[in-house]
Parts: C-alpha cells; sequence; structure tokens
C-alpha cells in the first residue's frame, strides 16, 4: 500500500507541483501581458529580448572580432559622417576595436585580398577580419523625379529587386536614392567577406539626413534583428524611430535611442548571455526563461524529466502489482490501467505546463483531469479489456495465440474511448490532438506483450531449473542415504566387537552369547542390503539384539523395555533411525553413571502419524546435541525420507528423553 500512495503522490506532484501564483503573468500571451504590467520589466532588456532573440535558442548575430570599416568612393562629407559614427560607437562600445580597415590592417581590403586568406593581421587571419568589416560603398546620385510635395517625405519599401542571392535593392523617396545592401540575417556571421552598403544617395540633402541613412545602415550591419511585434508601451515614446525597433527597413527619421546603445553595449560585452539569463530567470518563470533561451535544451530536460519519473513509476507499478491478485479479476485489470492513464495524464500535463505558455492551468484542472478522467476511461477500458479476454481465451490455447490476442485487444481497448470522443467532436483538428494518445495505446499494448513474454520466459527458465534441481536434489538424497548407511554398519559393528574383545578374557560364555546376537543382527542387515526402509517390527528386533549384546557387556547395570502398538509393527520407516538413538543413550547416558540404568523405547501412534520416544537415567543433554555421527545420521535420514514433515527433538526436564514425530505416515 506504501507503494501504491507513493506513486500516486508523484504522479499528483508531477502534474501540478509547477504551477503557481507568479505563472499568472504568462497568462494567454506573455507579449501582450507587458502591456498591463509595464512596471515588471526592465524596458532596455525588453528591447533587447525582442530584437535580438528568436524565443528558440541564445544564440545571436554579432562581430566576433574588431569592428572594421571599408570606406569606397567616399566623399569628405561621407568621411565625416562614418568618423563621426565611429566615435559615439566607441563610446558605447568602449570594449571593442572600432577602426577603418585600413587603419588596423595597414593595406587596404583589395591589397589584403591579393596577399591572400593566410596572411594574418595583427595577428587575426584576413578570414575573421573579413567577417567583421562593413564595406560603405558611395556613388553619384542617379537624379530626382516631379513628385508631389506631399510624398516627398514618405519612405516605402518596394518589392525587392534581387541581384544576387544575398543582395536586395530597395527605394528611398524618389528625392533621396537608392540603397543596396546585403540581406543582414543569422548566416551572416558564416560568409567570409565584408557586408557590402551600397548608397545612391542625393548629395542635395542635408548632412543630418545623410549621417541618418549612414548611421542606420552602419549600426544595423552589427547586429541581426527578429522580426517580432513592437510594443511602444514598455520600449517608451523615445523609441518609435529608433534603428533597431523592426526588422522591417525603415532608415527615415531614425534615432539612435539610449534603448539602441544599450542594446549594443550589452551584445557586445563579454558576458552578454550571462546577463540576459540573470535577467530572465529574475523576471519571468524559470520555466519560461529556460524554454525562451534555449529551446531545445528545454524540451530536453523536460523529456529527461518525464522519462526519469517514467522508470520510477514503472518500478513502483512492477513492484506493487508483481504477483498480486485481487479477489475479482476485473479489479487487476482496472487498477493498473487506472495507474496507467493517471501517468499519462500527468506527464502530459508537465509537458503542456513546461512548454506551452498561451494557457493557464490551475490546481483544479491539473487535480480533476488527473483524478476523474483516469476513474472514468479506466473503468470503460479495463471493462472492454476483461470482456475481450473473458470472452475470447481459453486455458488450452498456446501461448503465442494468447500473446498476439492479448496485444490486440489492448490497443483496441485503449483506443475505443477515442471512439465515443471522435463522434461528439467537431473533427477539425482530431487526429492533431489525440494521435500521441494513438502512440501511448500502441506503445503500451506492446510493452504489454514485452512483458508477458519475459514473465512466460522467466517462469518456463524456473519450471526448466526447478525440475533440474528436483533430479539433482533426489540423486544427492540417494547418494547420501546410501552413505549414511554404510556408515552406520562399520559404526556399529566397531562398537560390538570392541565390547566382544572386552568379555573375551572375563567371560566366554557371555563372549559366545553376544558374538551369536551379533551374528543375528548382521544377518539381519545384509539380507536387507540395498533397501531404504524396513518395518517397524524389523527395526525393533535390529535395536533388541542390540541391547542385548549391550546388557552382555553390563551386566546388571542395564535394564531396559521396548513398549510399542502392536498395530504398528507393520508400518515401513527409514532403516537404522531407531538404533543409533539407543545407542546414543547407552554410550552417553549409562555408561557415563556408576549405577543402575535404564532405558525406554517406546513407539505410539499420535493423530495421523508415530511418536518414537528413547528415555534414559543418564546425565541431561549438552546444547547443540545434534553434532555427533549418530544422532545427526538419523536428523539427515529424517529429513531426506520425509522433509517437513518429520522432526527431532530433546529435553532434560521432567524426564530425559529424545522424541522423534512422523507426521501424515498412517
Amino acid at each position: 500500500m506504501k507503494k501504491l500512495i507513493a506513486l500516486i503522490l508523484i504522479l499528483v506532484v508531477t502534474s501540478s507541483i509547477f504551477v503557481s501564483k507568479n505563472d499568472t503573468s504568462l497568462n494567454i500571451n506573455i507579449a501582450n501581458d507587458k502591456s498591463k504590467n509595464p512596471n515588471q520589466y526592465n524596458k532596455n532588456w525588453e528591447y533587447v529580448k525582442d530584437r535580438l532573440f528568436d524565443g528558440e535558442t541564445e544564440i545571436v548575430y554579432k562581430r566576433e572580432g574588431p569592428i572594421l570599416i571599408s570606406l569606397k568612393y567616399a566623399s569628405k562629407q561621407d568621411s565625416l559622417i562614418v568618423n563621426e559614427i565611429i566615435r559615439e560607437l566607441r563610446t558605447v562600445i568602449p570594449n571593442k576595436t572600432i577602426d577603418y580597415f585600413d587603419n588596423f590592417t595597414g593595406v587596404s581590403v583589395d591589397i589584403a585580398f591579393r596577399n591572400g586568406y593566410n596572411e594574418k593581421y595583427k595577428g587575426i587571419s584576413l578570414w575573421d577580419l573579413l567577417r567583421s568589416t562593413t564595406e560603405l560603398g558611395f556613388y553619384k546620385s542617379s537624379g530626382v523625379d516631379n513628385r508631389l510635395e506631399s510624398e516627398k517625405h514618405i519612405w516605402y519599401l518596394m518589392p525587392p529587386k534581387v541581384d544576387s542571392e544575398r543582395n536586395i535593392d530597395y527605394r528611398l523617396p524618389n528625392e533621396i536614392g537608392t540603397i543596396t545592401r546585403e540581406v543582414f540575417d543569422s548566416k551572416s556571421q558564416n560568409i567570409y567577406k565584408p557586408i557590402s552598403i551600397s548608397f545612391d544617395i542625393n548629395k542635395e540633402i542635408s548632412y543630418n539626413e545623410r549621417k541618418t541613412y549612414i548611421q542606420y545602415e552602419l549600426l544595423r550591419s552589427l547586429c541581426y534583428i527578429q522580426d517580432a511585434n513592437f510594443i511602444p508601451v514598455v520600449y517608451g515614446k523615445e523609441n518609435v524611430n529608433s534603428v533597431f525597433r523592426s526588422a522591417r527597413d525603415n532608415p527615415e527619421n531614425s534615432k539612435f535611442t539610449d534603448s539602441d546603445k544599450f542594446l549594443l553595449q550589452k551584445l557586445y560585452s563579454d558576458d552578454f548571455i550571462e546577463q540576459f539569463e540573470t535577467y530572465m530567470y529574475a523576471n519571468y518563470p524559470w520555466r519560461y526563461a529556460s524554454s525562451f533561451t534555449n529551446k531545445k535544451m528545454h524540451e530536453f530536460k523536460v523529456w529527461g524529466i518525464i522519462i526519469g519519473e517514467g522508470i520510477i513509476v514503472f518500478i513502483l507499478m512492477f513492484s506493487f502489482f508483481q504477483n498480486r491478485k485481487f479477489r475479482y479479476n476485473y479489479l487487476n485489470y482496472l487498477f493498473s490501467i487506472f495507474i496507467i492513464l493517471m501517468a499519462f495524464i500527468s506527464f502530459s500535463n508537465f509537458h503542456k505546463l513546461m512548454t506551452d505558455f498561451r494557457v493557464f492551468v490551475s490546481w483544479w484542472n491539473a487535480l480533476f483531469s488527473l483524478l476523474v478522467a483516469p476513474i472514468l476511461f479506466a473503468l470503460l477500458i479495463s471493462f472492454v479489456l476483461w470482456g475481450l479476454e473473458k470472452i475470447s481465451l481459453k486455458r488450452n490455447e498456446s501461448f503465442s495465440y494468447q500473446l498476439i490476442i492479448k496485444v490486440i485487444f489492448t490497443f483496441i481497448s485503449f483506443i475505443a474511448p477515442l471512439t465515443l470522443i471522435f463522434l461528439e467532436s467537431d473533427r477539425e483538428g482530431f487526429f492533431e490532438f489525440i494521435l500521441p494518445y494513438v502512440f501511448f495505446s500502441a506503445a503500451l499494448a506492446i510493452g504489454r506483450g514485452l512483458l508477458l513474454y519475459l514473465n512466460h520466459f522467466s517462469a518456463s527458465l524456473v519450471k526448466e531449473k526447478d525440475v533440474e534441481l528436483s533430479r539433482l536434489r533426489e540423486a544427492k538424497a540417494e547418494a547420501e542415504f546410501k552413505t549414511l548407511q554404510s556408515q552406520i554398519n562399520p559404526h556399529f559393528l566397531y562398537n560390538a566387537l570392541n565390547s566382544i574383545a572386552g568379555l573375551a578374557h572375563i567371560d566366554a560364555d557371555k563372549t559366545e552369547k553376544m558374538a551369536l546376537s551379533l551374528s543375528d543382527l548382521f544377518r539381519h542387515s545384509i539380507n536387507r542390503k540395498g533397501a531404504k526402509v524396513n518395518t517397524l517390527g524389523d527395526e525393533l528386533s535390529l535395536v533388541q539384539n542390540y541391547l542385548e549384546i549391550e546388557q552382555i557387556r553390563f551386566g546388571d547395570r542395564l535394564d531396559f523395555s521396548i513398549d510399542v502398538d502392536a498395530e504398528l509393527l507393520t508400518i515401513e520407516i527409514p532403516r537404522f533411525i531407531l538404533q543409533p538413538l539407543v545407542e546414543n543413550a547407552i554410550k552417553h547416558g549409562i555408561s557415563k553413571i556408576e549405577g543402575h540404568g535404564k532405558i525406554l523405547l517406546k513407539v505410539s501412534k499420535k493423530d495421523n502419524g508415530i511418536l518414537i520416544s528413547v528415555q534414559d537415567n543418564g546425565p541431561n543433554f549438552p546444547e547443540g546435541l545434534v553434532s555427533g555421527h549418530g544422532l545427526q545420521t538419523v536428523y539427515d535420514l529424517l529429513k531426506f525420507s520425509y522433509a517437513e514433515k518429520a522432526e527431532m527433538s530433546w529435553h532434560n526436564e521432567p524426564q530425559k528423553e529424545i522424541i522423534i514425530r512422523i507426521n501424515a505416515i498412517l
């Protein structure tokens, strides 16, 4: 039960723990929410976030080396404008080298090309320098047409005229001219040539207007701007005409605002990504910040958590339901399917919470979907699966057939609820919505088939091993039984011959009687050589001969009596289990006292078994009695013959006695 409670808690926590009140900022649309809560965000960092990042990765385009500029056909005025822009950039980005290509390398771009790409300047290869260079070309204006005065200050973007794969041509108002430049995008950092911008601007426009266009193009070559929606409430009115305001080209009346300067400062700082991530995690829920800065890694983390928890859930489910059978067979299906559906919904909710920020999922909705929906669907699915298997499967069918049928029925049973949903739905987008569940059902059916096969395979191996082990145990018992019998005969013969040797010089008649009794005893044993069992009557005759031999040796010091139910004389018992008991009573009992010794052997009926008792008046039994050869042999014989149905015990109070109980023998 503890495992089941732990399993349910894991699924509940997984489904709902990541929902918090702080996540309400993600409701519906984060961009729209900025206008509702402008004080929650830093407008400059939001400007950086929306202009530079695509919401997928933390990769941004910027010049990795020094920022270099090359001029072609520049007039004195154009050079002054570029110099002024460079000075301003140096104050904005003080940690970067900003210079002309000629000044930095000592040669022009054309000469550097002739020297070869393997050449290095100040330790930097020409390849890297070209990627950091913006080439500004200035050409004579083609003239101005007579357009209406109202149209003179209207800028518009004409359909692009493609000169090459990476160049476009767009026009400013006719009285101003045309600017042709390379398409600036995230691929620009992989091009090993200068970024070229050509200006064909009317020389009659003012210095400030000319600077506006040149500054706009030069600054835009330093980074790649994402085409995201502009939100003036957050950025401020002063940023309406900022340089980096939009991915679409709009240089007219653009201004190099504080937000633009902040963007370049941060972009070209050494720890820009670290600063940006710090801002994101400080102002946004961590799941949104993680996804925005690196969506693929975030997805990888989410799936890693789901897979890890899925393994834990599987282990807990397997250990809980392993070999667990409910009184009603239907419940075996119901509980397992309920947990499976609960896990599916829990992990689905978790994935949605971690990756989809358009909607807000409340605790109540999460718990409702996690508990109520699985119960309803589990009732339906388990009933369908249980009914199909109960009707279709018979015990005498092959395992392969049953395995295939169970896999098919499992898939059908889990897909069945979709039929009801399909009939009630508008069907638009239904298949896209339900496709993951179809894959889940197929994987579940195959997984069940795999588990059934592995269980069957392991059960077959266990049965084979049990049969093999049973055979080995039987062979071992046979060998040990024969070994024990071979050990009993020499053991007894050794003691008997010692007794005869002791009497030979004392009493010839007693010696003769003892030798004849020993002969009868061994004749009895030899005639039954190889037999595992003997009747109780024959075993008692063996004990009688043995006691008579010992009584001759001890004389008047030994008395014995045998008490047995007459109806038990014909039952069969293992050979040589009585004589060692009597021998032990004499060797460790009677022989240790100087007075009169008494031995009583009693065999009686006990329920459906027998009770064998040997009593003597010698010294008490020591601890760990079953250690000598004789009694250990009897103990082993009982275990080999009766396993758990026989037991041997002893006690000193109220009477010193050793007892053997053999159950279920009658």
